[in-house]
């Protein structure tokens, strides 16, 4: 028997000795013996496969043109190798779950020690101690979200794995079914198929448990190092030889931060003389090479690289004297020789250098990915490299290298920054720690809050502070010269008609004087802003626009008002006629004026529609109105005495002006009355002065007519009946359609 005979021997017997896996649930991961066995007949399954394909080699080498053979199947030896790396990976996961909850029996005896015996060492703890603690609390933190993730991550893979199970196992049923045979390649192709799928949903299964128990690993961290705090934190201690000591500390730092600064400033002289020289020999050449181009390159980034380590030592350099005097302000707080004032003022101040630092951390970021991205197009352009060209090659490898020192100095600079954060944090939490205020304590927070708001800077107008506590006082001054021009004008306006203004005119000089006022307090306010009347220059334009397209209407109030109180072609108490409606005058304002009717009624008119259409005045130069009565009397009256019984009922009314006298005129024959009209003069500031009179007059007529038997006619009509023959009359009363007796 040969090589090939025996192992196909041994794969056939193999195939009737594997369980069937697809037919069965999947194996629970419950000791590292039973995937151990599992494990050893895959591996032997694989090289009993591997076997196979090495005699079915050896036979076609010996006899090419010989019969064909079965061979085995590359799928399924492909499959059975990830079987093998699938059960090895079982394996590795059930040793780390093992480790884990190793690790988990001994930080459950840690937490019981801390909260028994408390942290080694005994009080009073050092603030070194507890900045250490908070640290890994803080990291403890970012560890408990990254084990939430994977958690969930892995809970995913198990249930992406659950589906991938069934689908095969659905998959090698219909096969079986369809397949009279009890063994075939693709059957058990399918099978192979299906136990990786199996294994595959273990090692998920695992690692989800490897995750589960990962996260109580950290919740037990989390609660060792707060029950380490609350205990540390009872009796901390700062002393000033711990201040010393880290002072101390901070020097040696910064002395050799320049020191490494003034070997910098040589190196970079050095790598700009090369690169200048460089570039020269490159200016030079007619048609460059690439080796040169690539070398002119490279000295520029190496160049560049010194650069950037300068600027970060610089950086560092500069945040020292940060450091410095977060310690001390530290070491004043523990020691109580901060009052509440100085401590408001750190934490303004930490909290601007905090958000500073954050700002350049985003910014080195941004370099370190743009530095990545180009360090990733060199790379790629080496890798597609022809091997000759070594010069070139050099010279990428030199720039590659520069960019991956860049890389490396960008990730100590975050390293900087993320110390930096942590010591201002510290003295951010040390402030926010301080006992509870006091009464005058919390006064005087109070007022200097109120202070620092009131002395905030909105804006600056010509070097000019424009500040908070400006702006609401002048505004307060406005409003108060708003009720001072209101109550000085019209203590004015009542005062000039007893010294012999007419009423009129005293309303427009209240007026007047009222918008006189308010612009001289508003003049007054931007004064004491500072405000100079300067800036108005600036924005006339802009000012100039906006009224003219946003407030015309306004605008043209207001301008149409100040034309009537100057020309005042109506003042207050004018009987007026607008739109066929009669009013007087009440007051004429910035941007309408209101006339009250003679039902008492008021209406606003806008002061631009007195200048635009046409207003009839009837009280514009005096008092003097002349009105009419209309009258119709019957036909047959005596027509002279009508005239003057007309007349004569208006000259007796004492309200009727003499001169003009009162006259009649005859107007008409009409349908139904004979037509007069009477005229007469009469002092009126009020439609209800004239209708008085009007009906004063009326009475009288009424009254003189029915003394001389005049009758004031009334509608009537005279019907004509046209017909050719005699209209018959009856007369019809009483019983039996008799007449009565008289």
């Amino acid at each position: 028997m040969n090589l090939r005979d025996a192992a196909l021997g041994i794969w056939l017997s193999m195939l009737i000795v594997l369980p069937v896996w697809a037919e069965s649930d999947p194996p629970e991961p419950l000791t590292a013996r039973s995937i151990q066995q599992k494990h050893d007949v895959v591996t032997t399954e694989l090289r009993v496969a591997l076997l196979q394909q090495a005699a079915e080699k050896e036979d076609e080498q010996r006899d090419p043109s010989g019969p064909d053979k079965p061979a085995a199947d590359e799928s399924q030896v492909d499959l059975l190798k990830q079987i093998d790396v699938i059960m090895a990976q079982q394996k590795t996961a059930t040793a780390s779950l093992q480790d884990a909850k190793s690790k988990q029996v001994s930080l459950d005896a840690e937490l019981g020690r801390v909260e028994i015996e408390g942290v080694d060492g005994g009080p009073p703890y050092s603030i070194l101690a507890l900045d250490q603690l908070q640290d890994a609390r803080n990291s403890g933190e970012a560890k408990s979200e990254s084990a939430e993730a994977s958690l969930l991550a892995a809970r995913d893979s198990v249930a992406m794995a659950r589906e991938q199970v069934e689908s095969k196992q659905r998959e090698f049923r219909q096969l079986k079914e369809s397949t009279e045979a009890e063994s075939d390649p693709k059957t058990d192709r399918l099978k192979l198929e299906v136990q990786l799928a199996d294994e595959v949903l273990v090692l998920s299964r695992q690692q989800l448990m490897i995750e589960e128990a990962g996260q109580a690993i950290v919740e037990l961290e989390n609660k060792i190092q707060d029950a380490k705090l609350e205990v540390v934190k009872a009796s901390v201690v700062f002393s000033k030889q711990i201040l010393n000591e880290k002072q101390a500390e901070l020097d040696v730092r910064e002395s050799d931060l320049k020191r490494r600064a003034s070997l910098i400033q040589s190196e970079l002289q050095y790598a700009e003389r090369r690169w200048l020289a460089a570039r020269q020999e490159l200016d030079s050449e007619p048609s460059p090479s690439e080796d040169l181009v690539q070398r002119v390159e490279a000295l520029k980034t190496a160049q560049q690289t010194i650069q950037v380590e300068q600027t970060i030592i610089n950086q560092r350099l500069q945040r020292l004297p940060l450091m410095r005097t977060a310690w001390h302000r530290r070491f004043l707080i523990a020691s109580k020789q901060a009052n509440r004032k100085d401590q408001q003022t750190w934490l303004e101040e930490t909290n601007e250098q905090l958000e500073q630092i954050a700002r350049e951390k985003q910014s080195k970021l941004l370099k370190l990915l743009d530095t990545r991205e180009v360090q990733g197009a060199v790379a790629g352009r080496i890798d597609g490299l022809d091997v000759e060209k070594e010069a070139l090659k050099r010279w990428l490898d030199a720039t590659y290298n520069s960019l991956s020192r860049q890389v490396e100095l960008y990730n100590g600079g975050m390293l900087s920054l993320d110390s930096a954060t942590r010591a201002l944090s510290r003295l951010k939490v040390d402030i926010a720690g301080t006992p509870a205020r006091s009464l005058d304590e919390w006064i005087s927070d109070s007022w200097t809050t109120i202070n620092r708001l009131w002395n905030y800077e909105l804006t600056s107008i010509d070097d000019t502070s424009l500040t908070v506590g400006k702006t609401v006082s002048s505004l307060l001054f406005l409003l108060f010269g708003y009720f001072a021009a209101r109550l000085i004008s019209s203590i004015l306006g009542n005062r000039l008609p007893k010294i012999g203004v007419e009423e009129a005119g005293a309303h427009a000089i209240e007026s007047l004087a009222f918008y006189a006022l308010m612009i001289g307090f508003g003049l007054a306010a931007l004064r004491y802003a500072h405000v100079p009347l300067t800036v108005f220059t600036f924005l006339g334009g802009a000012i100039a626009i906006g009224i003219g397209f946003g407030s015309q209407n306004i605008l043209n109030n207001f301008i149409s008002g100040l034309i009537l109180l100057a020309e005042r072609p109506i003042k207050a108490g004018d009987l007026i006629m607008v739109d066929d409606t009669y009013g007087n005058v009440k007051n004429i304002g910035a941007r309408s004026t209101t006339i009250r009717t003679g039902e008492n009624q008021d209406i606003i008119v806008p002061n631009s529609k007195f200048l635009e259409n046409n207003v009839v005045n009837l009280t514009r130069r005096d008092d003097r109105l002349r009105t009419s009565i209309h009258i119709g009397v019957a036909y047959g009256s005596d027509l002279e005495l009508v005239m003057q019984l007309l007349e004569q009922a208006a000259t007796d009314n004492a309200l009727v002006n003499d001169r003009p006298r009162p006259f009649v005129w005859f107007n008409d024959f009409g349908d139904n009355a004979l037509a007069f009209q009477v005229h007469f003069w009469i002092n009126a500031r009020s439609i209800v002065q004239m209708r008085k009179v009007e009906t004063e007059v009326r009475l009288a007529i009424d009254r003189m007519f029915r003394e001389n038997g005049i009758s004031i006619a009334f509608p009537q009509r005279d019907l004509h009946l046209m017909a050719d023959n005699p209209i018959p009359i009856q007369m019809v009363g009483g019983e039996n359609n008799r007449l009565p007796r008289s």
